[in-house]
């Protein structure tokens, strides 16, 4: 089912420098985990092959990662049993899952690698002026034939001048966030009512932190939604990506019944209007949230955009510096204007 938000490019490696920068500012907040991960004291690193990475852009990518994190990464496909066992347990309709134990058992016969890292590239698209990419990835040991570490990592990328600033939500005014806050729970509230039919067998529902959330504070609206919501009670699985909060889901007495996983595909703002002493702003939010069984049947989707506005006023030196020009201008003529009015008085005395 997560072909809703999975975005397969073929010919990656040839897309956009847009989706190339934005997937190498990504890459570098997964480099800084893995930094502080403890993955080094595991050992040696593989990489498996990367859902909808094509061309191995991507791979490439992760792989100079690996190793700039201080990790020691050995290439797979050196190892005499790598292309075997990738056949052996069908990689191709296995690689968006945590390893099982049973799998970890048959990369066991790997040779020089201690650690597998995975995962999958969900989403490398251009949307107008916005770039967005968000991949997953996951690493298990060989050894303890465990999952030891896990993250979701997204980035917003906007192509120059179409946004003046991107924020976080305590950069807002107090009243901006209230009315962005009142658009998302009214849009989300709406739309669950809409699906009651298809959620009135979940009681107990997890919140995956979303993608691309800077400071969690859509994440933070999802739960009171949820909270606020007549049928659904929140319940915390401690998972930080979707593969983790399947695994769980699984378990009958750790799991819940379902899961609300999303992305955060815009936070912007744009000047709108611009007055002598001020500037008004709009602001744009669109997010995108799913709830999934633990079957993986997807019982609700939807894309909640909202929008506010809020001026900000600047002073006279301010404004001076940044209108350097017409500040000059402006002073040149209340001078001429002061001298011309000295010169008509010395006139009409003299008369």
């Amino acid at each position: 089912m997560m072909g809703l938000m999975l975005l397969a490019i073929p010919g990656f490696a040839q897309k956009s420098d847009e989706i190339r920068q934005a997937l190498r500012m990504a890459v570098a907040d997964a480099r800084q985990a893995m930094e502080a991960s403890g993955l080094k004291k595991l050992g040696t690193i593989s990489l498996l092959p990367i859902k909808n990475d094509q061309d191995n852009y991507f791979s490439g990518l992760l792989k100079n990662a690996i190793s700039e994190a201080g990790l020691t990464y050995v290439e797979g496909k050196d190892d005499p049993f790598w292309s075997k066992v990738l056949e052996e347990v069908e990689w191709d309709e296995r690689k968006n899952d945590i390893l099982d134990q049973g799998t970890l058992v048959k990369f066991g016969k790997l040779k020089a690698a201690k650690v597998l890292m995975y995962g999958a590239l969900r989403e490398a698209s251009v949307q107008g002026q916005r770039v967005f990419v968000e991949f997953e990835l996951h690493a298990s040991s060989l050894e303890t034939k465990q999952h030891v570490w896990g993250g979701t990592f997204a980035k917003r990328f906007y192509t120059p001048g179409t946004v003046e600033g991107i924020l976080s939500a305590e950069q807002l005014p107090p009243e901006l966030r209230e009315v962005l806050k009142k658009g998302f729970l009214d849009q989300a509230a709406a739309s669950l009512e809409k699906a009651d039919a298809k959620l009135k067998s979940i009681r107990t529902l997890s919140v995956i932190p979303l993608a691309g959330d800077m400071d969690q504070y859509v994440s933070a609206l999802s739960r009171d939604m949820v909270t606020q919501s007549k049928n659904l009670t929140v319940k915390n699985l401690d998972a930080t990506t979707i593969a983790e909060a399947r695994t769980i889901l699984r378990d009958p007495v750790r799991g819940a019944d379902a899961i609300l996983y999303g992305a955060v595909r815009d936070v912007s703002q744009r000047m709108v209007r611009e007055w002598p002493m001020s500037k008004v702003y709009e602001v744009s939010t669109e997010t995108q949230l799913y709830i999934e069984s633990a079957n993986n049947e997807i019982l609700w989707s939807t894309t909640i955009s909202a929008k506010g506005e809020y001026s900000r006023s600047v002073t006279v030196w301010t404004w001076a510096k940044q209108h350097q020009k017409p500040a000059l201008w402006a002073v040149g003529i209340l001078f001429a204007l002061f001298i011309l009015m000295i010169v008509v008085q010395k006139a009409s005395r003299v008369r």
